[in-house]
């Protein structure tokens, strides 16, 4: 398996990677006595830190869990960290969507309330979690005033924006609030370019990383080949800064040489 120091080799280069990153991880959660929250969604993914925390913010705000996510791309990487956790028998693992693995880890090794567990179980891409787990709302009656999103950290931006405009599209007045849980960054320790010491276990392995956070920004950009209004209007506009950009043909350049790294087909 590669290492990031098989892509990067200098600070410069794992400055412009952090930059992306901390682009990607949008965090606009209020101040804790400034909101109140009647629900938390999460989106399926594979980093088992993200749902904990969702698990954490619902017991806090004590309203319900949403587990937004089907069989889909992540479900194969989310089933192989379970299993090397041991954290629930094979049962619970086989044939089941990201959003039962992740209920099933709430109530049985979290212990979250299941009577206020949702489960969303088809969605296999960001924008079916958002129309998927409106539709799954408006059928339980459920009308959150306030709502906090949590995806890998690596999507957020795109997976609150997609949520934004499918409430907007049906005239709700959802207030959506962005939680990461964690920021990705890299730095070297004794010679090495690895996640920060801070960060969670179990992240991704560096190529699946680099090329995480390569394909957001094409996916982010309003232009024909975005999501954007000017592409496929997936999302609303959003204002990419000129110093990701340049951190983004930054690295796209360093990984020239390395396609899987480089390029995420858009799906």
């Amino acid at each position: 398996m590669s290492d990031f120091n098989t892509y990067l080799k200098a600070q410069n280069d794992i400055d412009a990677v952090n930059a992306i990153s901390a682009f990607l991880a949008l965090n606009d959660m209020p101040q804790a006595d400034s909101a109140s929250v009647d629900l938390v969604i999460h989106a399926g993914n594979a980093i088992l830190e993200t749902a904990h925390a969702a698990c954490e913010a619902a017991r806090e705000a004590n309203c319900h869990l949403l587990f937004s996510g089907g069989i889909g791309h992540s479900t194969t990487l989310l089933v192989e960290t379970v299993r090397s956790e041991n954290l629930l028998p094979e049962i619970y693992l086989k044939d089941r969507s990201e959003a039962e693995i992740f209920g099933t880890l709430a109530s049985e090794v979290w212990s979250f309330p299941k009577e206020k567990l949702v489960l969303e179980t088809r969605s296999t891409n960001c924008g079916e979690n958002a129309s998927f787990t409106k539709l799954l709302l408006s059928e339980l009656g459920l009308e959150p005033c306030s709502t906090i999103l949590f995806q890998d950290p690596a999507m957020q931006l795109r997976t609150f924006v997609t949520f934004q405009k499918v409430w907007q599209e049906a005239s709700c007045a959802t207030v959506f609030y962005s939680c990461p849980t964690f920021v990705p960054r890299l730095e070297i320790r004794d010679g090495i370019v690895t996640y920060a010491a801070e960060l969670p276990s179990r992240l991704w392995s560096p190529q699946r990383f680099l090329s995480l956070i390569m394909g957001e920004i094409p996916r982010l950009r309003d232009d024909e080949n975005g999501y954007g209004p000017c592409g496929r209007g997936f999302i609303p506009h959003v204002e990419i800064p000129s110093e990701i950009e340049t951190a983004y043909q930054h690295v796209h350049g360093l990984l020239k040489n390395h396609e899987k790294a480089k390029n995420r087909a858009l799906a």
